[in-house]
């Protein structure tokens, strides 16, 4: 695209940060003229049932903050040249995808934002974004478990994250739970397995859904 183009990305944790900056170092050197900025927070929250204002204290969770940052970000980018949006990357969990999008879009009408944003919820969490990418999971992890790869249905609401330890990590997510102390330890894993497998990802032959509507979303938005 010629046209300079910024874009904020808003995303829940850290594990998905290094996803998406990986899945964007490789987009960028295909589209060129985009700048891109990641925010992270500490986990998904809830969105709050009235629009927060811009004083309000940071809670470091995705939806709680989300009308706050959507105002904020939103009136910086109102005045810079060029094309710009802030896309919202989140995991669906146990929500219903089409409620969770629905409640989505009510909340950023309310918040009277003029920038473009875009929702892109993966399904259920954002391990099944490196779980549709079997040739990444090999190369980063040659010892994994292909057969059982395989059997994964793309998309699917299985425990996603166990599911990708089982895949990988040695005695599956059983030993992993097992040695891990804390929720800390599992994020370690998650973390290791977005900058491993990411390294690897093909932004073009990915089988799940989620993660290749995110991808169309940013060409609408790049016109590409």
């Amino acid at each position: 695209m010629e046209e300079y183009a910024y874009i904020e990305i808003l995303i829940e944790d850290q594990s998905g940060e290094i996803l998406v900056k990986n899945i964007m170092d490789k987009y960028i050197t295909e589209v060129p003229g985009i700048t891109y900025k990641i925010h992270s927070f500490k986990g998904i929250g809830k969105i709050p049932k009235k629009v927060n204002k811009l004083s309000q204290v940071k809670t470091q969770k995705l939806l709680n903050d989300l009308p706050m940052y959507l105002k904020g970000i939103g009136r910086t980018l109102e005045s810079m040249p060029g094309k710009k949006a802030i896309f919202v990357i989140l995991d669906s969990d146990d929500t219903d995808c089409a409620e969770l999008k629905k409640d989505l879009v009510e909340m950023y009408v309310k918040s009277g934002v003029t920038v473009d944003v875009y929702f892109c919820i993966a399904i259920e969490e954002m391990e099944a974004w490196l779980l549709g990418d079997e040739k990444a999971i090999e190369e980063a992890y040659p010892q994994a478990k292909m057969p059982l790869l395989r059997k994964y249905v793309q998309d699917s609401i299985v425990g996603t994250w166990e599911y990708l330890a089982d895949v990988v990590y040695s005695g599956g997510v059983n030993a992993l739970k097992k040695k891990a102390e804390s929720y800390y330890e599992i994020g370690l894993f998650k973390c290791e397995c977005a900058g491993n497998i990411g390294m690897y990802l093909n932004i073009h032959e990915n089988k799940s859904p989620s993660f290749n509507y995110f991808i169309n979303k940013l060409n609408d938005f790049c016109e590409v």
